[in-house]
Parts: C-alpha cells; sequence; structure tokens
C-alpha cells in the first residue's frame, strides 16, 4: 500500500461562483474531498466516490440546518447562506430556460447495459 501523501488540489465547487471551494488529495489509497468554508470533509476509494459522497453531504446539511433555522448561531446561518446560493445554482442550471424544444444535439444517450 502506498502510505504518501499526494498535493492538495483546490478546485472551485460546481454552481458556487467561487463562494465555496474544494479540496482534494490523496492518503495512501483513499481519495479526500472537503469544503473548508464549513469544515466537511468525505472519502472514498476513488475521486468519483468521494465527489459523490461530499455532494450528498452537502445536500444533506443544507436540508438540516434550513429545517433547524430558528435555533442556528451565527457561523451556522453563514453556512446556510451559502449553501443557500450553492443549491439555487444548481436549481437554476437544472431549470429548462425557456420552453423550446431540445435540440437533439443537446441530449445526452445513456448507453443499454449489455446482457
Amino acid at each position: 500500500m502506498n502510505n504518501k501523501n499526494s498535493d492538495v488540489r483546490v478546485v472551485a465547487l460546481p454552481w458556487s461562483d467561487d463562494l465555496l471551494s474544494a479540496r482534494l488529495w490523496s492518503v495512501g489509497e483513499r481519495t479526500v474531498v472537503g469544503v473548508p468554508e464549513l469544515g466537511l470533509h468525505c472519502y472514498g476509494k476513488s475521486q468519483s466516490e468521494a465527489v459523490l459522497r461530499l455532494f450528498s453531504v452537502l445536500l444533506k446539511y443544507y436540508r438540516q440546518l434550513k429545517a433547524f433555522k430558528s435555533r442556528l448561531n451565527d457561523r451556522a446561518l453563514g453556512h446556510l447562506d451559502l449553501l443557500t446560493h450553492w443549491v439555487g445554482g444548481i436549481e437554476k442550471k437544472m431549470t429548462v430556460q425557456s420552453r423550446e424544444p431540445v435540440a437533439a444535439s443537446n441530449l445526452v444517450a445513456f448507453p443499454r447495459p449489455r446482457r
């Protein structure tokens, strides 16, 4: 097993308008990804697994903060503001901007599993 730590890469969190960033590094055979502005970190056997876990944790944390907004301290309210902006960016990106039909060239085809 390789115990050497890799360099930390800083990447912008998608849809965050650079308000949130993610740090990505490897420790041994695991990949760690974290959002230092929120103090959250997740790990996985691959980069994809770690990033998916982080995405899920961020959404869960957002829902919890939103549900208990009246009880939050200033730090948690700051986290809620950051995540509200982030979730709003995701929702905006997923919302169809016009009523025009989608061109076939803009569709993504999912391959069928082989039997």
